[in-house]
């Protein structure tokens, strides 16, 4: 075992170590952190699979059963980080339909099945007279099933991280730095199939998709172990070790004078009632840039320009149904500065925990 063998051992000790603190964490998201603790599971597997292969120890009795494992491991990723990020962005229950999810999963054991199935004498058999390939199905697109089964779900977490505009600023940080790892990941992975294809791997190219693991690995250290308010619902703003706009220019004194500024102008000429309202315009208000006004909302109220306009949008809604009960939901979405229904129920229950119909009938 050389030394980056050695390396990558201990990486997967680690792996496995945040794998039982994520999955047994009682603070924050259960269900997200124990999605994200099987992640880290199969990175502990992937990486003692390689070590193995690569230690010419595989082929012995005693780890035998585990070949096939791989290809199996790698189609897992992509469905289990999209429902990670999914469940991070929205808080909501999966439903029976995200079931569909385990199906690249099943698909590769089914592959792998008639390899699988078989006894220990059979496997080395096997093995031993270079038979694997008759005892996978569709031996020849296992690759370009993988490659297919990644690109999609990077399509779809890509689709639906952007189309979430409203999630807070520092869950929507965190999200950018697991997502860009993940993405690093699937590229280094998809060169290793082209490589293959081509019959130009080596040990090396091994090495390197193994690194982008171990650079996963090692963030989700930093931010668990070293910075577990990440995990707990503090702005990223707080945990990381460098400020984002220190080279802005815009001073603490300014900055304080702008956030007076900004809590007077909504309070006293509600541009939040304009359902077109943009950065844009905050930033005219004040007179300042559109960078500069992020920043102020930012630092200041630890959330994104649209959480923080909904945020005084459901403080009118709030007003609303407690003084007049004759009003209708409808007069209420558009008096409050939304724009359609949809907007203003997925609104008003991440803020208030319930309905807009649940909360006028408890204030009646």
């Amino acid at each position: 075992m050389n030394f980056w063998e050695t390396i990558f051992l201990f990486f997967a000790f680690l792996s496995f170590m945040l794998f039982v603190l994520f999955f047994f964490k009682k603070k924050g998201d259960k269900v997200a952190n124990k999605i994200l603790g099987i992640y880290l599971l199969l990175f502990t597997l992937n990486l003692v699979y390689n070590v193995l292969h690569w230690s010419k120890l595989l082929l012995d009795i005693k780890y035998i059963h585990i070949i096939g494992s791989l290809t199996i491991i790698w189609a897992s990723y992509p469905p289990l980080m999209y429902l990670y990020t999914k469940r991070v962005i929205t808080q909501k229950k999966f439903k029976k339909i995200d079931l569909l999810h385990t199906i690249p999963t099943f698909m590769n054991v089914f592959f792998y099945s008639p390899f699988l199935m078989l006894n220990t004498k059979s496997k080395i058999d096997v093995l031993n007279n270079g038979l694997l390939s008759d005892y996978i199905y569709l031996n020849n697109y296992t690759y370009l099933v993988t490659s297919t089964i990644m690109v999609f779900y990077v399509i779809l977490i890509y689709l639906n991280f952007k189309n979430n505009k409203s999630l807070e600023s520092n869950k929507r940080r965190w999200l950018k730095w697991i997502i860009g790892a993940f993405y690093c990941y699937v590229l280094a992975m998809l060169s290793y199939f082209v490589l293959s294809y081509f019959k130009l791997i080596s040990t090396e190219h091994d090495y390197f998709i193994m690194y982008t693991i171990i650079f996963f690995i090692g963030l989700v250290t930093y931010f668990g172990f070293m910075q577990p308010e990440v995990f707990n619902g503090l702005s990223m703003d707080k945990i990381l070790p460098f400020k984002k706009y220190q080279k802005t220019g815009l001073s603490e004194s300014l900055s304080l004078e702008l956030k007076g500024q900004l809590i007077d102008l909504m309070k006293n000429k509600k541009p939040y009632l304009n359902p077109d309202l943009r950065l844009s315009d905050l930033a005219e208000n004040l007179n300042i840039s559109k960078h500069h006004a992020s920043q102020i909302i930012n630092e200041h109220f630890n959330s994104s320009f649209f959480f923080f306009i909904n945020t005084y949008r459901i403080k009118e809604a709030k007003i609303l149904l407690e003084n007049d009960c004759n009003l209708n939901i409808s007069d209420v979405i558009y008096s409050s500065g939304f724009n359609n229904r949809v907007s203003f129920y997925k609104a008003f229950k991440k803020h208030m925990g319930v309905t807009p119909t649940q909360y006028k009938l408890q204030n009646v």
